[in-house]
């Protein structure tokens, strides 16, 4: 690899159209505005902000190690029915989240993952430009959600727990995914998944001292006869992965009060205002386009293509 300084590389990625002093003395408290989103804060960076954190994307986080045999969040070519494929097999699963995810990966969790992947990094100054990196993809010392690096860096910094426990599962002939902070294991054996479960909560100390935790709101076991829900994804009896019923249903009413009364629709959305309620019916079609487009194309027949696909089409960012 040709290792070259940060400022190198800077120039000869933005060829003088951005200046590197700016880079280096943005006051970053001021280049990022805050959003309200669907009930979680958002953090937008500025213009100067974003596209130095394009940036950095490219020259160093998109290039950090990951799982791949785990990891189905974040990355090109892959998806949450991906993650939720892989356990179609098998009858006993263990599901459950990390709380506050984002927000509870740290500047010093950061640094261990881009110092263990040095020999991977373009930066051949990168030890000194560290503490300015870590200024620019955080947020009060954490991770922010709604800056394009953030997902990549939250890959990373499970890179090690990710490949500890998976060795753990194949030892134990389990299936285990990570979709962003969703794990899933699955396997034919209900107490192993509960073996699973503390074995998630084991590797998670050892590894971020009690930094990152499992929500035990989140954490739920799923046995033979249970419909099997799984990100919004629903396992069949005939091991086929389909979107949730529930979620299409809801779908077809969002669709209909959306085309006969704007009020209704916002109110079924439960959001303040008929924006919100837009962006958030947004998200919920293009999901499904990603699990089940022909569901999409059914409600393309029913309600018109051009009404469905205008909504596929907003802009949760706008």
């Amino acid at each position: 690899m040709n290792r070259r300084p940060l400022e190198q590389l800077f120039f000869a990625t933005f060829r003088g159209k951005q200046d590197f002093a700016d880079f280096s003395n943005l006051v970053v408290n001021e280049a990022y505005s805050k959003k309200e989103f669907d009930g979680r804060t958002v953090y937008s960076p500025g213009k100067a902000l974003k596209l130095y954190l394009g940036f950095l994307s490219r020259v160093l986080f998109d290039r950090l190690p990951i799982e791949k045999d785990v990891v189905f969040s974040y990355r090109k070519g892959v998806n949450v029915v991906d993650a939720v494929e892989k356990h179609s097999g098998n009858k006993y699963f263990f599901q459950s989240d990390i709380a506050n995810f984002f927000g509870s990966i740290t500047n010093k969790m950061i640094a261990r993952s881009v110092l263990a992947a040095v020999d991977q990094c373009p930066i051949s100054d990168i030890e000194a430009w560290l503490d300015r990196v870590l200024e620019l993809v955080t947020v009060d010392g954490v991770l922010p959600p709604g800056y394009p690096t953030s997902p990549a860096i939250s890959n990373a910094c499970l890179y090690k727990f990710d490949r500890v426990f998976l060795a753990w599962c194949h030892d134990n002939s389990l299936t285990y995914t990570r979709y962003a902070d969703d794990l899933i294991v699955s396997g034919e054996s209900e107490d192993l998944m509960h073996q699973a479960c503390k074995k998630v909560i084991e590797f998670l100390y050892a590894e971020f001292g009690g930094d990152l935790k499992l929500n035990p709101k989140k954490t739920r076991f799923i046995k033979p006869g249970d419909k099997v829900r799984i990100l919004g994804v629903s396992i069949l009896p005939n091991g086929k992965v389909s979107v949730d019923g529930k979620l299409k249903k809801d779908s077809e009413t969002a669709m209909h009060f959306l085309i006969k009364d704007k009020k209704m629709f916002t109110s079924f959305l439960k959001e303040p205002d008929l924006e919100r309620a837009l962006k958030k019916f947004s998200g919920q079609l293009n999901y499904i386009n990603t699990v089940d487009p022909s569901f999409l194309d059914k409600m393309r027949k029913k309600y018109g293509a051009a009404a469905v696909d205008k909504m596929i089409h907003v802009s949760v960012a706008s």
